[in-house]
């Protein structure tokens, strides 16, 4: 029998698939389906493994046994619940080698998992076992804490702590991160805003701003107990954290040109604050320096505490004077923290001649009128506040391109903040990293809030490295960018290309948030 005669399945043709009559072109389509489809397969495993291994070693579930038996062995007694399950449960380092967190952070995070359970008492929702805490008791203490004008740091640090206690017992999902919790808030008709830790400031927080006297309460201060009247002056004129002022030696770090913040420093940063240019405000802060100076030779460690007084005594002895010169939220409409926004208004004007955008006081033109001190300004406060991105000087001063977009709705604002957020996340920086992008604008009506709607594309507009890959190869790594961001943030994104070499005219281009890394 002849080849040609033979009219069965032809070798090399699976059973039951296409015969010789399959043209070239459509078996390499079928072939590069079945490849891609098995490359799904292994790419979903993989991730499968990766999340698993995550979980592994945030310890998911780990504790979930002891929670039970703790509650059974203490039903109805709160705190004895929380003393054991502190005291036998195992809590792996989230990151570096396989170890247990350090015996500082464990009882960080068990003196936050205490006073959240007091706090849902104070508030109404008090629980009668471990077991009972869940995510709507999240919400319930975020608002609360919102209420309470907590600093944004100081409520992250509270929600670590509930996180790291649900995934240890196994309720991962109780209290979501990044825009899932913001949808949450969103949807009890809690405002995000105070949670970021940089945003964009709408309103002063600054004392001026709120009709408060800051020389008279400094003088108050002074009245009732010199040591915290130079501590509290120390916050007014080199805007210091509370912190950094319990930490800091000033005869230790002297300089004739400026002030070194050396301990205490939010994440550990050591910064300078240069001694103001205005004569009057530098005569001040040196005349400070000298009190401080001869108040820290009182202690052992040359820091602004008194003998065998802990930093925790330093501060409770610090907000009972404020609230006895009655410097509280309530009766005030300020808090300490508010100190901060006063000294970094007044370096922004000291350096650019115009009072920041959140004041309200000048118009847009004016900024890029002198755009060149306004940038100086703005880089001089995030430095002397101790950040490292011009941008987060907009959490104190406003924004000067929020100007054009004229006034947010609410709705809008929210939805701002929420893709802000997310555009600040390690893992979103990570991605255009990934993809070599050199520089990012949030653009378009999205950067200003006008017409922003929750089914709204979020453009963004990104200059690529030079990667030796030329056009072709930028604008293919921007498409592969494009499509990572969209899985990633689960909102539409797209990815606008900057070609030029020089950065673009904000006020021109309505280009607005800056994201570099």
């Amino acid at each position: 029998m002849r080849d040609d005669d033979f009219t069965g399945q032809q070798d090399g043709s699976p059973e039951g698939g296409p015969g010789e009559g399959e043209s070239l072109k459509a078996r390499l389509a079928r072939e590069r389906a079945e490849a891609k489809k098995v490359n799904a397969s292994m790419s979903a495993q993989a991730k499968r493994e990766k999340l698993s291994a995550q979980r592994r070693r945030a310890g998911a579930g780990l504790s979930e046994a002891l929670l039970k038996e703790v509650v059974a062995r203490y039903r109805g007694d709160i705190k004895r619940q929380v003393a054991k399950f502190m005291e036998k449960t195992r809590m792996p380092a989230a990151t570096g080698r396989a170890r247990q967190v350090s015996d500082k952070t464990r009882s960080d995070f068990g003196d936050n998992l205490m006073r959240a359970v007091a706090q849902l008492k104070e508030i109404g929702m008090p629980i009668q076992n471990l077991s009972d805490l869940s995510g709507k008791h999240a919400v319930a203490l975020i608002s609360y804490w919102k209420d309470e004008d907590q600093a944004a740091a100081t409520i992250q640090t509270k929600l670590s702590a509930l996180r790291k206690f649900f995934t240890l017992v196994g309720k991962e999902d109780a209290l979501p991160k990044a825009v899932k919790l913001y949808d949450m808030l969103a949807q009890k008709g809690i405002d995000h805003g105070g949670l970021r830790r940089t945003q964009v400031a709408t309103t002063s927080k600054s004392w001026s701003m709120k009709g408060v006297d800051t020389h008279q309460v400094v003088k108050d201060v002074y009245a009732e107990d010199s040591l915290v009247g130079i501590q509290l002056e120390s916050e007014v004129l080199f805007g210091m954290r509370l912190n950094e002022v319990l930490h800091w030696q000033p005869n230790a770090t002297d300089d004739p040109r400026r002030v070194l913040i050396l301990d205490g420093a939010k994440g550990g940063r050591v910064r300078y604050v240069e001694y103001s240019s205005d004569p009057v405000r530098a005569a001040l802060q040196r005349q400070l320096v000298e009190k401080a100076k001869i108040a820290a030779q009182m202690h052992p460690r040359g820091v602004l505490l008194r003998k065998r007084q802990t930093v925790q005594q330093a501060k409770d002895r610090f907000y009972t004077v404020m609230r006895k010169v009655g410097v509280t939220k309530a009766q005030l409409g300020v808090t300490g923290h508010g100190l901060r926004h006063e000294f970094a208004a007044n370096l922004y004007e000291e350096i650019s001649g115009l009072r920041p955008p959140v004041e309200g006081v000048h118009t847009q033109q004016e900024y890029e009128d002198r755009l060149g001190a306004v940038e100086q300004a703005e880089l001089a406060v995030s430095r002397a506040l101790g950040h490292a991105r011009p941008s987060i000087s907009s959490a104190y001063n406003g924004s000067r391109f929020q100007i054009a977009g004229g006034k947010m709705t609410r709705e809008s604002r929210m939805l701002l903040n929420n893709l802000v957020d997310v555009l600040e996340q390690s893992n979103v920086a990570n991605v255009f990293r990934e993809f070599a992008a050199d520089i990012a604008w949030l653009t378009g009506s999205a950067a200003l809030g006008q017409g922003l709607s929750s089914g709204q594309y979020i453009e963004i507009t990104v200059r690529m490295k030079d990667e030796g890959d030329g056009l072709q190869g930028m604008a293919a790594r921007t498409e592969a960018l494009e499509a990572k961001l969209n899985k990633l943030v689960q909102r539409q994104i797209v990815l606008k290309s900057w070609l030029k070499s020089s950065d673009p005219d904000p006020a021109l281009d309505g280009f607005i948030r800056v994201f570099g890394w």
